[in-house]
């Protein structure tokens, strides 16, 4: 059979042909969730959160060639379910669970413009009222694509960064611009669209000069939501390969994940823990000001850990050279 490694009786590793993948994905069939007890995680959700959700995957693969993402189980391609199947898929989820909202697991939902128009159209032409948040790159989107996702009942699209340096994006092979991300996140907001982004810090061969325009991206973006990596090598990735002969901690996979991974950075690993809090704090504070709450405690305690956060930064930064 394809796709296996194993041991022979002689402890010999032996690895067969790797598996074909599917290329019509209309072979599958649904998600057998009765299998499982749906309604409990549903109605833990809900009472924690306030909502229930479905997650959904209408594709497999990505095309992209980021460094940083592994493409391990799916590999860089693309293979998409009709737009029939999936909305079908949606009205059995409406009808059995009674979810509140859908959130699409692709990686890059809006990849294709020709898939999504029929997505949208099939949505409306069936009344599936079934809002849902997904991810997707600022090049596959303008003002016309967030305005079919606004349609085919999008509440909130993660639109990726990583970084508001250029430096860094084509450090990572990202193929975006920084400037287009910006005005795609501020689109989405406009178009009545909430709108989530991802930051990634301690890229190889960035510096403070980097950060500090990844903050004035998320400054002059404003996203509604944003989550912070420090950088991490994966087994398998262009990162994990250009960074190997700088990893300092063994890649021992038995006891340990790829997060435990460090390597050779600008600074120590340290001062991007401060890093990140410099960022989230300076972020809390930008949207204190948009908010005329400049005399408020909050304001005070922010600007605070703003000053701590950046002397943090620096104790780290000056030891490189103290060294």
């Amino acid at each position: 059979m394809d796709g296996l490694a194993f041991r022979d009786d002689a402890g010999a590793i032996i690895q067969t042909n790797p598996r074909v993948k599917i290329s019509d994905l209309e072979t599958l069939p649904l998600p057998n969730r009765s299998k499982i007890d749906l309604q409990k995680y549903l109605d833990v959700w809900k009472h924690h959160h306030g909502y229930s959700t479905i997650s959904v995957s209408t594709q497999r693969g990505c095309p992209y060639t980021c460094k940083w993402c592994s493409t391990a189980v799916y590999g860089q391609s693309y293979r998409r379910r009709t737009p029939k199947s999936v909305v079908d898929e949606l009205a059995v989820l409406q009808k059995t669970y009674q979810a509140d909202q859908i959130w699409f697991v692709d990686d890059v939902f809006t990849v294709s413009h020709k898939w999504l128009t029929a997505f949208r159209d099939e949505v409306v032409s069936r009344g599936i009222n079934f809002p849902f948040e997904c991810i997707t790159r600022a090049d596959r989107l303008n003002a016309d694509v967030i305005t079919i996702l606004k349609q085919a009942g999008c509440f909130r699209v993660w639109i990726g960064a990583e970084s508001g340096s250029q430096k860094i994006l084509d450090a990572m092979d990202r193929r975006v611009d920084a400037e287009w991300v910006q005005s795609m996140i501020i689109e989405a907001r406009n178009q009545g669209i909430e709108a989530g982004t991802f930051i990634m810090l301690g890229y190889p061969g960035e510096t403070e000069k980097d950060i500090v325009q990844t903050l004035d991206h998320l400054r002059k973006s404003n996203p509604d939501l944003y989550t912070i990596t420090v950088a991490y090598p994966i087994k398998g990735t262009g990162l994990y390969e250009e960074t190997q002969s700088h990893h300092q901690t063994p890649d021992d996979w038995a006891n340990s994940t790829d997060r435990q991974i460090d390597f050779t950075r600008t600074y120590p690993r340290k001062y991007y823990d401060f890093a990140v809090r410099w960022v989230v704090n300076s972020m809390q504070l930008h949207k204190l000001h948009l908010n005329n709450k400049k005399a408020s405690i909050s304001y005070v305690k922010t600007s605070a850990k703003v000053v701590l956060s950046k002397l943090g930064m620096s104790f780290y930064k000056w030891s490189v050279f103290a060294k």
